[in-house]
């Protein structure tokens, strides 16, 4: 049969839309009638951004998906950088006693945004060995706690400062458990978001056809950038909520690119291949 010939075509494609079924909770109301609409959400859900940016499986990519690997690979490691920079940073405002607001403050000393630089440096630097990403992040949050107080921290302080820089650097430390959680949240939000400006199911700028009027052109060029700010607003927002206000904006650029990855494949190929292969799980519920 034609679904059969899609799956030996792509046995990875299909093998994700499995595991996809395995993710499935009642509480989503997913059946063969639901709209395309609520079949694309549940793709850029739990599909993309469970079953791919933060699977905990062994999994190879879908071939549908694996032109954008290197986009893939960017978003996980800078969702990761912001998850570590958030949680460093909230343990630098309580323990040098600022007060969290601070980190989502429009007005911040030069001082700190040096600081905030610094640290996302050396947190996306390459480190070959581990006691050397530890030195070196100790030092920038260090440095980070003493621009948001505006003082040198007390030893005591600096050890217990220390201590918390360590255990989130080794995954041990309740906070980063958090906003582990959160940053997922985040990414769900980013991908299944939709512009109020969009017609129902319409998330990906449209695709030019040729022989396209220079007129035409730049309205889907103002479009596309008021879709752009539209979006980096709303996700700015739930950023912030979430807890990533200290890496706002970094956490925004690539929601944005995680959007655009699904966006993208769901538009080329949700239709013809992920809606028939969702239904033909369906049929074995």
């Amino acid at each position: 049969s034609p679904i059969e010939g899609l799956q030996q075509m792509l046995p990875f494609t299909w093998n994700w839309v499995k595991q996809m079924h395995t993710l499935f909770s009642d509480s989503e109301n997913l059946t063969p009638q639901s709209s395309l609409e609520h079949k694309m959400d549940f793709v850029k859900g739990k599909g993309f951004v469970d079953g791919v940016l933060f699977t905990r499986n062994q999994l190879v990519l879908p071939e549908i998906l694996l032109l954008d690997a290197e986009s893939i690979n960017n978003i996980r490691k800078e969702a990761r950088c912001c998850v570590i920079a958030s949680a460093l940073a909230l343990h630098a405002c309580n323990i040098s006693k600022v007060g969290t607001s601070l980190l989502s403050s429009s007005v911040t000393t030069d001082e700190v945004n040096d600081a905030r630089q610094a640290l996302s440096s050396v947190l996306r630097r390459q480190h070959f060995e581990q006691t050397e990403l530890e030195s070196d992040t100790i030092e920038a949050v260090g440095s980070l706690a003493k621009a948001l107080a505006e003082r040198y921290l007390a030893v005591e302080e600096l050890v217990t400062l220390k201590n918390h820089t360590l255990a989130v650097l080794r995954g041990g430390d309740p906070v980063i458990k958090l906003l582990d959680n959160r940053v997922q949240s985040f990414f769900r939000f980013a991908c299944k978001w939709k512009s109020d400006m969009s017609p129902p199911g319409i998330t990906a700028p449209m695709q030019m056809k040729t022989g396209r009027s220079v007129m035409k052109t730049e309205d889907n060029a103002r479009m596309i950038k008021s879709t752009k700010e539209e979006f980096s607003l709303a996700a700015k927002r739930e950023a912030s909520r979430l807890g990533f206000a200290f890496c706002g904006s970094d956490l925004v650029g690539v929601g944005n690119e995680a959007r655009n990855v699904i966006s993208l494949a769901w538009t080329t190929y949700g239709r013809n291949i992920l809606e028939r292969f969702l239904g033909v799980m369906q049929r074995w519920d």
